[in-house]
């Protein structure tokens, strides 16, 4: 028998019988949709994790601090200076290092003020985070006493003759971020108690230039002011200058730092990044992806029990297809002994009842995909809200990627041909004598 007549036979026979046909298919329907349905709500509460981390920062960085005191695993002490962060910039995965130099400062322009902590980094950092410049450019090392706004921090000056404080509430900037700057470290800075009450610190003013404005208003940097490393090292210096009575600073520029920023392109290497750091360096590390690897796993066990309810679905409808098969084998007992007489190979006997099973199985799995699609689509368009808020879901309650699909297809086209084996197998070994007696 060619292929062609074994598919034709197997049509005829699955349409002949269409009531048992179609109860078989809607099993393997019912356990289709229900497995991938089940993983889809696991993977969604898997990325719902990744979309409240990446709210409260970057998964991509890691924090390092100067706190486990530089004592690597095999002894070595490790000073956070230059040298070492050359040394780092060599681990596999580091995209960019940069040191982390903050002061907070009271800052001043347009008859304005506001109290925010200034951050000099590596202009390359910046870069690397992709951070969109709504107003101006993006600071560059050529900028010796340059500004970076975060949006927010544009927000939060305020006049301190007109009102007590900065609007919280706002988001659009209260200054033109593109305007000249005084630094001071004196807080009653623009009132009518400016300079009267720093006791033995000497009051400075810097000038600084505003190069540029943030776009987004929601992430975490947001709320800072950014400069380049030397700009910050010169504030820091010069407020610690002010602070010792006009002595010079005991930390001059070059020396250790405290905070490291390191960004890892690549979000699979950052929690191997972070183990090297602290073992072969000894400093303390911190990254939103640890938090995520763990909160992961947590959906990875449900997602695993989800599939498995869904996978008792699918149980049921092998059962229905096991049964299926079976009865047909009782009830074409002479159409096969007559076909076995007709010189049909036992082969080709069992690969037409192998293929009516995992007919069943395909065609239940192609449904079933097709109302997966349908179910996500409702969840995700019109329950995301009350689903996402009472299971801590993101803006995706289900997700289906398409190697779920492919693999649904596979599990029910398999399912079905196993389930049909056993009658295959009867058909296969029934004797033409005891088929025609019984017919």
């Amino acid at each position: 028998m060619s292929n062609k007549d074994i598919l034709q036979l197997c049509f005829g026979n699955l349409l002949r019988r269409r009531t048992r046909t179609i109860l078989s298919v809607i099993g393997v329907i019912i356990g289709t949709t229900a497995i991938i349905v089940m993983i889809s709500i696991g993977m969604g509460l898997s990325y719902g994790y990744q979309e409240q981390l990446e709210s409260f920062g970057n998964l991509h960085m890691v924090e390092v601090y100067n706190s486990g005191g530089g004592m690597s695993s095999n002894g070595q002490t490790n000073k956070m200076d230059d040298r070492t962060i050359a040394k780092m910039e060599k681990i596999d995965g580091v995209t960019v290092i940069s040191p982390q130099i903050s002061q907070y400062v009271v800052i001043a322009g347009d008859h304005k003020r506001s109290e925010r902590q200034i951050i000099g980094v590596r202009t390359e950092m910046l870069e690397a985070l992709n951070l969109e410049v709504e107003k101006g450019r993006m600071i560059n090392e050529s900028d010796k006493n340059g500004l970076l706004f975060g949006k927010t921090a544009a927000a939060m000056f305020y006049d301190p003759r007109r009102q007590q404080g900065a609007d919280w509430g706002s988001t659009e900037p209260a200054i033109d971020p593109l305007q000249k700057f005084i630094i001071t470290n004196d807080w009653d800075y623009g009132t009518n108690q400016e300079g009267q009450n720093m006791g033995e610190t000497q009051p400075i003013q810097i000038e600084a230039q505003g190069v540029g404005m943030m776009a987004s208003a929601d992430n975490e940097y947001t709320y800072n002011i950014y400069t380049t490393i030397e700009f910050a090292q010169k504030v820091k210096d010069e407020f610690e200058k002010a602070q010792n009575g006009g002595r010079p600073s005991n930390n001059p520029q070059g020396n250790e730092y405290q905070d490291l920023m390191v960004y890892v392109a690549d979000l699979d290497k950052v929690a191997s990044v972070s183990e090297t750091i602290r073992t072969d360096y000894g400093f303390g590390t911190f990254s939103l992806n640890d938090m995520l690897k763990e909160m992961q796993k947590t959906a990875n066990m449900i997602e695993a029990v989800l599939g498995g309810i869904g996978g008792i679905s699918l149980l049921v409808a092998a059962i229905g297809i096991a049964n299926t098969m079976i009865m047909s084998v009782y009830e074409r007992t002479r159409e096969i002994s007559v076909m076995k007489v007709i010189g049909a190979s036992l082969k080709d006997i069992r690969k037409m009842f192998l293929l009516e099973a995992g007919m069943i199985g395909f065609g239940g799995g192609v449904i079933g995909v097709a109302l997966s699609y349908g179910i996500s689509y409702v969840m995700n368009h019109f329950l995301s809200g009350a689903i996402g808020g009472a299971f801590g879901m993101g803006s995706k309650v289900s997700i289906i990627p398409i190697w779920l699909v492919l693999a649904a297809l596979a599990f029910s086209t398999m399912v079905g041909v196993v389930s049909g084996y056993s009658p295959a197998q009867r058909a296969m070994n029934m004797s033409v004598l005891e088929g025609l007696k019984n017919e």
